[in-house]
């Protein structure tokens, strides 16, 4: 009976309830795609915003040692000192948690036509995958200790008037190298003064091998903050870790502005769906107060009297909830297109989130009618009062 009774009720009622499942439905889509987005497009920012490079500079710790003489201190002697090679082996093996890229830097000073230069030794192939807004005219060149090609920024080939190509006699310190340009980079930096040579290459000619001067590393901060992850390569590393502070709330922010204006989209619709919801019923209680009488004076308890409306409420939440799913899916697919040019996998724990919030939603704005209906007394009713 109770059965017959709700089915009857939802068929009578049905212009009603959808538009109440039509709220509902607004709500539970902006909150699957609110959802959606929130744990998809922090992979999609991640991977748009590393055309940036790197987010992170690794820096020798400075090593400070008193200096005296005969019981007088003069103060102390502070060496910048290096970073081992051996340790970019905890970030090449993933030790270190979510570092994406890296590339190692090594400095020397050399001299092309009596005038100094500033070499970077660095491996190129990670160098390429870590900086991919670098414009270069030629080719990158291959790693290797003894390579000959080289990279050349573009106000050093300005000033001496280089091109791809081109051998490029270096003095280092006495021992002097041909190179050959392999391409010509444009960053519009100060990488843009710099010669850039393989890692081997500049580990060889200054005499100091196994050593490098700076990493710049890429880290993802889809898992964790940036503040984290730097904390852990100085305990980890013995280095002095330095946030890109553009990057870095480059990240943090974008896909929080994103996700702050759709939540207050979300709660405002909320709110909205559940006035309506909360209208809907009300009406249908006002319009069935003899009916509710009637039930009760036949023996209706409070509890199938609120069974009734609270399964209208239900029918409502679940409609809105299931279809929100689908149409919240569309609108995130759209949005990661139009910001990313990419499109979202699925998320699988958005479906029973939004189904239960749309429940939640419809069942919190049912309490009013509900009591209410429970309230009718069956006497005052049935005399016509």
């Amino acid at each position: 009976m109770l059965k017959r009774i709700i089915t009857k009720s939802l068929l009578a009622r049905k212009r009603h309830l959808l538009v109440a499942s039509g709220a509902v439905l607004l709500a539970a889509t902006l909150l699957a795609s609110l959802v959606t987005l929130s744990l998809g497009m922090k992979a999609q920012a991640g991977r748009a915003l590393e055309a940036y490079g790197a987010n992170m500079v690794l820096l020798p710790e400075a090593t400070s040692l008193p200096a005296g003489a005969g019981g007088l201190a003069f103060g102390n002697i502070v060496s910048e000192g290096y970073i081992s090679e051996e340790y970019l082996t905890l970030l090449e093996s993933g030790q270190i948690k979510d570092v994406k890229a890296y590339t190692p830097y090594q400095y020397t000073v050399a001299t092309y036509q009596g005038q100094k230069v500033v070499v970077a030794g660095t491996l190129f192939d990670r160098l390429r995958e870590l900086a991919p807004y670098w414009q270069v005219e030629g080719e990158w060149p291959a790693d290797g200790k003894g390579t000959e090609d080289i990279l050349i920024g573009s106000k050093v080939a300005q000033k001496f008037g280089l091109a791809t190509g081109d051998r490029l006699r270096l003095d280092f310190a006495g021992t002097t190298r041909e190179l050959t340009i392999a391409g010509v980079a444009d960053v519009g930096g100060s990488e843009d003064n710099q010669v850039f040579v393989s890692l081997g290459t500049a580990q060889f000619l200054s005499g100091r091998a196994g050593q490098v001067d700076m990493v710049q590393v890429r880290a993802s901060t889809e898992n964790r903050p940036l503040s984290e992850i730097a904390a852990e390569m100085e305990s980890n590393l013995r280095v002095k870790a330095r946030v890109v502070s553009q990057v870095a709330e480059a990240e943090e922010t974008v896909l929080f502005k994103i996700e702050l204006l759709m939540a207050l989209i979300t709660v405002l619709t909320v709110l909205a769906s559940g006035v309506a919801v909360f209208s809907t019923l009300t009406g249908s209680v006002l319009e069935r107060v003899k009916e509710i009488g009637l039930m009760k004076a036949l023996g209706a308890k409070n509890s199938r009297i609120a069974v009734i409306f609270l399964a209208e409420a239900w029918a409502i939440g679940l409609a809105g909830g299931l279809l929100g799913n689908i149409v919240g899916l569309g609108v995130a697919q759209a949005v990661a297109k139009s910001v990313f040019d990419s499109y979202l996998s699925p998320q699988v724990p958005v479906i029973p989130l939004t189904v239960a919030a749309a429940l939640a939603i419809a069942t919190i704005a049912a309490l009013g009618p509900v009591r209410k209906a429970i309230s009718v007394d069956p006497v005052v009713t049935l005399r016509g009062e």
